[in-house]
């Protein structure tokens, strides 16, 4: 029983280094998610007229549309732009804008009610002990929130009504012995699932809060929904993690599609975590997966998801460090960071980590370490 999460595809972990040389040409590994911590080398020499002086260096913090809070965020404004009402899609309730909301613009800042540590540590016993400690509001809407185990179905057994409604509702946020902990958001945990999300969410540690995020412009009136599972797959695959997990079937507009549509959208889907999968293993060869990123961003624009953007740019950006082709690799890195400003806000670790490559492309352990090439750029 594991809380609701972004299920993502996962790609091989690095290589560990040894010696002077970190990577061999026959096995070099394009990893997932960025190092926080560059490689650098004594002997190393910044060419001033790319990296240093270069017009598209990063020198100030991304525009509104790129993550910054703007007028629409509910962290500078006392009133919220959502609403909590009636969900016709689902029978229950939903959150709901009640202003436009700019693309990466802060929804909602929450911080949870409480935490639990991972199975199997967490049991109804510590779930109702932590709820002592909350006020009487608090345990009256923790009660009011869905439980998915009310009643034993396939593959699941009923639970007690503690445990249910927090294994139906959790989110995770920082880490624990054996795992990650999650938590309760009382707000956050009215935004319905859909497979064509508008808000993404990103775990803050320092501020202990999780943060929400517009995946794009948003119209007054329009549901917020997030993803509970992953969206990459075929309808039929999606409908089964979500009967697995929640007990309930999406009415989402990607789900709703007929016919050729739904044919054609299983296809992009399937094709783009195909395609996640791939590039991982084309190390030794950039050029073939460079052009599958363009093609994974290409069919992520038509199924208008934003989530693994900045993923598949900062595949990019490594293809071309290897060859040492630092133009194309700032190119590359800068459109990772202004995705990912949008979906984790500017003061991610793997921002930070963007910008930083954005600024020295060369400080990336997987510089220089194939034959220098001239790639291509984003389109």
């Amino acid at each position: 029983m594991e809380p609701r999460v972004h299920n993502r595809p996962v790609r091989p972990p690095p290589r560990p280094a040894s010696g002077p040389y970190r990577h061999s040409r026959s096995s070099v590994c394009i990893v997932h998610t960025p190092s926080l911590e560059p490689i650098t080398t004594a002997d190393e020499e910044e060419d001033e007229e790319t990296i240093c002086e270069s017009s598209d260096s990063p020198r100030t913090s991304p525009s509104p549309t790129h993550g910054q809070e703007s007028s629409t965020s509910s962290m500078d404004d006392p009133v919220p732009p959502y609403t909590v009402a009636a969900s016709l899609s689902t029978g229950g309730v939903g959150l709901f804008a009640t202003r436009g909301i700019l693309k990466g613009s802060v929804v909602l800042s929450e911080a949870p009610i409480f935490t639990q540590p991972p199975p199997p540590a967490r049991t109804n016993s510590t779930i109702m002990s932590a709820l002592s400690q909350c006020t009487r509001d608090e345990q009256r809407q923790y009660f009011n929130l869905a439980n998915a185990y009310k009643a034993a179905r396939e593959g699941k057994r009923a639970l007690l009504p503690a445990l249910g409604i927090f294994e139906t509702n959790a989110l995770p946020c920082g880490k624990a012995r054996g795992g990650r902990r999650a938590g309760i958001f009382l707000v956050a945990a009215r935004l319905n699932h859909s497979c064509h999300p508008n808000i993404a969410r990103s775990w803050d540690e320092d501020a202990q809060r999780m943060t929400f995020r517009a995946l794009r412009d948003v119209a007054e009136g329009e549901e917020l929904c997030m993803n509970y599972v992953d969206v990459l797959g075929t309808r039929a695959q999606r409908m089964e993690e979500l009967r697995n997990a929640f007990g309930f079937e999406c009415v989402c507009e990607a789900c709703a599609l007929k016919g050729e549509e739904l044919a054609e959208s299983d296809r992009r889907r399937a094709a783009i975590r195909r395609l996640f999968e791939e590039v991982a293993g084309c190390g030794s060869e950039p050029t073939l997966g460079l052009r599958k990123v363009k093609l994974a961003l290409r069919l992520l624009k038509d199924e208008e998801l934003v989530h693994y953007e900045a993923s598949f740019c900062f595949d990019a950006f490594q293809f071309c460090v290897l060859v040492s082709d630092y133009m194309n690799a700032k190119a590359w890195v800068r459109k990772a960071w202004e995705a990912s400003c949008t979906t984790s806000g500017p003061d991610s670790p793997a921002s930070r980590a963007f910008k930083m490559y954005w600024a020295n492309p060369r400080a990336h352990e997987l510089a220089g370490v194939l034959p220098p090439a001239t790639l291509h750029g984003p389109d």
